[in-house]
């Protein structure tokens, strides 16, 4: 092992390409970790053991949860030992979720035993409104994790001590609710801000509209929204004055078919000076296929759309390809795949699309995001996007000025674009992480 990192040291230091060194680092981390896992491993039941020996009777939970508030769970559930690592865990504690515009959020618990509670598994959903407070959101979600470790904590010597209440007299039956909206959600928005200075001056407002409905059979949007950003710079040949404006139209109205199929029909509608579009409007039938049920969804899916579409574009200035207005059509086919699991999150998708005027005009786009907890303390984020694009048919002709080049208020032309980003964490030290300390 120590001749190993002594020749990656030597490659490193004669090797001056960043991208080289990086490769040769993320080695150099791996290959360090793996001795670390070895010499881990045979320790690795001691800590279990000693773990149990030190938890006062408490079962070891792994908090499993990016957008929750974790030191007001910490504070209101104190009856458990949390670990910060998920090998450590009696409990691992999985929260997804996802977002239904301005209707609210859903979120899913996924409670997964391990060690002696291994296949004492359970789920549980939370529906968060719109019109909740952060505060009200974080005590549904406490409330939650709650009800979900009862059933564990039931199964230890904590259970002559575990209550449970329901604050009614008589028994609770659920009445079926009376709601006047029927499921609509509406919302008017608006804000501006600026900012001044001795030679240079910025005002941006946004404004618009949202009506969402979504129900077991329909999800629905109606959205227009206006977009105002403008600049001033003092120079000495006098004030050079930037205006761009975005403003549109995105509605979209989708039926649930069974838990695999569903069809919809999208729409869109843009007048941006930076696409150099006067005015557009997207029509667009589609039809997308779920392999795993949809309400598997916020844990794992893999699901194909295909969308056929009409689009009629009337461009600010005549583009390169000598049009000042269009009828296009155009079909595209969009594979994408989601699994939030205990070991991480893989997120991925590929999308083709062309024109049928011209098979040339086309674009293919991949992304992928992939989170890993290879093992006890390291991990693993990538995340990577490579587009190649031959469809920009709005490009205006002729040169664009410095001002709009550097400013970035007109789009320019491109082949492709490529995005990537990596990063390795590696922690250790204490196997608790119970303590909530708030100060400064």
């Amino acid at each position: 092992m120590t001749n190993n990192l002594i020749i990656i040291l030597i490659l490193m230091y004669r090797n001056r390409l960043f991208f080289t060194k990086i490769f040769f680092l993320i080695i150099l981390a791996f290959l360090f970790t793996i001795e670390l896992k070895a010499e881990e491993s045979g320790s690795l039941a001691v800590d279990h053991e000693r773990l149990r020996e030190n938890n006062n009777g408490l079962i070891s939970v792994f908090l499993d949860c990016n957008g929750c508030d974790l030191h007001y769970i910490m504070e209101t559930i104190k009856f458990v030992n949390y670990v910060r690592d998920r090998e450590l865990a009696q409990v691992h504690i999985l929260v997804t979720s996802y977002g239904a515009g301005v209707s609210g959020r859903s979120y899913l618990f996924s409670f997964i035993g391990q060690k002696e509670f291994k296949g004492m598994d359970n789920e549980m959903g939370y529906w968060a409104p719109r019109t909740n407070t952060w505060s009200e959101t974080r005590h549904g979600i406490a409330q939650r994790i709650k009800l979900g470790i009862a059933p564990y904590v039931g199964n230890t010597e904590m259970a002559d001590r575990l209550v449970i209440a329901m604050p009614f007299d008589e028994p609770y039956e659920r009445e079926e609710l009376d709601d006047p909206w029927n499921n609509w959600v509406f919302e008017i928005y608006g804000g501006a801000n600026f900012n001044l200075e001795e030679k240079q001056n910025a005002f941006n407002a946004r404004y618009g509209f949202f009506a969402d409905k979504i129900s077991e059979e329909w999800k629905v949007r109606i959205r227009p929204y206006f977009n105002y950003n403008e600049r001033n710079f003092e120079t000495d040949d006098g004030t050079v004055t930037s205006v761009s404006r975005r403003d549109g139209f995105q509605g979209y109205a989708i039926k649930s078919l069974d838990q695999h199929w569903s069809i919809g029909m999208f729409s869109d509608i843009l007048s941006s000076t930076f696409h150099n579009m006067h005015f557009n409007i997207d029509i667009s039938p589609g039809i997308e296929y779920s392999i795993f049920p949809y309400d598997e969804a916020t844990r794992r899916s893999i699901t194909f759309d295909y969308r056929l579409g009409y689009s009629y574009n009337d461009y600010l200035e005549t583009t390169i390809f000598q049009k000042d207005k269009e009828n296009l059509f155009m079909q595209r086919l969009n594979a994408s795949v989601l699994y939030q699991q205990t070991w991480g999150s893989v997120r991925a998708g590929l999308t083709g699309s062309h024109y049928f005027h011209d098979f040339q005009a086309n674009r293919a786009e991949i992304f992928t995001r992939i989170n890993l907890r290879l093992f006890s303390g390291f991990s693993l984020s990538f995340h990577g996007k490579f587009d190649l694009i031959n469809d920009l048919v709005s490009i205006p002709e002729g040169d664009m000025s410095l001002e709009d080049i550097l400013l970035q208020q007109a789009q320019l032309a491109t082949d492709y674009q490529v995005f990537g980003s990596i990063g390795l964490s590696y922690n250790f030290g204490s196997d608790f992480a119970n303590i909530v300390n708030p100060r400064f």
